[in-house]
């Protein structure tokens, strides 16, 4: 019975030092991170799908919210046009319609459409199993509504890369791709309770990498881990391991071979959130005509010094606040030349 208490109190013992580690370390990493700097964004990203906090007095712009079936977001109209056709911003994982993308353009003269992928009117309200055909009802209000029939123009981020990359392997209408942070596969959604595709086609899931398939290792030391001790969680080695372990990852990537549009891609060569610039590469080369820019010390969002706080978790984004600020100032201006190159009047 003494055994068994001094064995219990050793546990006990072992249990409390670990927890009082735990809080120790907690309080290291807020203190070491309080100076993280964290992107200056609209307020619209505490809320995404709040469509009252995105502003709509902008100089020399005309904005309107459209809701037209699945077709969710904004337009924004230049009062003077300087630019033929139109430019279709998406954003992230987040669910953001990338509006500071197609204010910056349309204030530069181009009409442009920040629009949202899941989570409002007509739309799956998670990222998961999200119908390609919803781009059909962006191409019949185009049709209807835009009287210049000039090029279109798609810009996609991260996630919305991903999504961008498979309309224009579907539909022949796009002209232009421009895929910042892109992806060569198609992941799972990000919805764990009802798990699936990401994107679905003519009600059929596209085959994706499963990321729950990916090495426990890495998923232990690189992401619980890290949130366990409020350290900077980084996806990276999630999203590669998922793909390497996966017998059928090729039959898993975006088939680019069908894709007729001009394509312009840029990626941080330091990107955490996962390895964009190697998938680039990979579209690449099936895609010879493609350009591709990178940027050595850049991550996944050329903002801030590659850690995001978001007050819940730290994420490693990559690169440095140098990097990522002289990547951001670089990539408008190549985005800028290539959008005036085929946006011609």
């Amino acid at each position: 019975m003494k055994r068994l208490k001094k064995i219990g109190l050793g546990v006990l013992m072992s249990v409390i030092v670990l927890f009082a580690f735990i809080l120790i370390v907690r309080k290291f990493n807020d203190y070491s991170y309080k100076n993280t700097s964290t992107p200056s964004t609209g307020q619209y990203y505490r809320d995404v799908t709040n469509i009252d906090l995105y502003p709509t007095a902008i100089k020399g712009v005309d904005v309107n919210y459209i809701d037209e079936g699945r077709l969710q977001g904004f337009r924004l109209t230049p009062q003077q046009k300087k630019h033929k056709g139109v430019v279709i911003c998406f954003g992230g994982s987040e669910g953001s319609p990338n509006f500071e993308m197609a204010q910056r353009l349309s204030q530069e003269g181009y009409e442009t459409f920040a629009l949202f992928m899941y989570g409002m009117n007509n739309q799956e309200k998670s990222l998961v199993r999200i119908p390609l055909e919803q781009f059909e009802d962006v191409l019949a209000y185009l049709d209807k509504t835009v009287i210049d029939k000039g090029p279109i123009s798609v810009i996609g981020a991260s996630k919305g890369a991903e999504y961008a990359l498979n309309l224009a392997s579907k539909y022949p209408e796009i002209s232009n791709l421009v895929l910042i942070a892109p992806a060569s596969y198609n992941f799972s959604g990000l919805d764990f309770e009802n798990y699936g595709s990401s994107w679905t086609y003519e009600d059929e899931e596209l085959p994706y990498i499963d990321i729950r398939k990916t090495s426990f290792r890495s998923f232990l030391t690189k992401v619980i881990l890290p949130s366990i001790v409020k350290a900077p969680i980084s996806y990276k080695e999630t999203y590669t391991s998922a793909v390497e372990q996966d017998p059928l990852n090729k039959q898993k990537m975006i088939p680019v071979k069908d894709v007729k549009a001009n394509i312009l891609m840029i990626a941080g060569e330091e990107d955490a959130m996962w390895d964009s610039a190697k998938m680039a590469s990979e579209i690449k080369q099936r895609c010879p005509g493609a350009e591709l820019i990178s940027y050595k010390d850049a991550g996944h969002v050329f903002a801030g010094n590659g850690i995001l706080d978001t007050g819940a978790m730290r994420i490693r984004t990559g690169g440095s606040l140098e990097g990522n600020q002289q990547a951001q100032k670089d990539s408008d201006q190549a985005i800028d030349k290539f959008l005036t190159e085929h946006h011609r009047k």
